[in-house]
């Protein structure tokens, strides 16, 4: 019997590779020195939630251009 191939999720890169993204990038220093401004207080009613949304938000946008041409091209990963 044929050996199979194991299936690779291409989202998995994409994600890795959008996250590293000019754009995101600086979305994820944004959310770094927020979560460092937040940690570095004893009281703080500051969140980074927003900065959180933002930069999952351009992953997801990128992921999904990506995915969008992979999977048209169907050259996935």
């Amino acid at each position: 019997m044929a050996e199979e191939k194991e299936l690779v999720d291409p989202m998995n890169p994409l994600k890795e590779e959008c996250s590293q993204s000019s754009h995101c990038l600086h979305l994820k220093d944004e959310l770094d020195r927020c979560t460092e401004r937040v940690t570095s207080r004893t009281k703080t009613t500051e969140t980074c939630t927003q900065e959180l949304f933002d930069f999952i938000h351009c992953v997801d946008h990128c992921v999904c251009i990506g995915l969008h041409e992979c999977l048209c091209a169907s050259a996935c990963v």
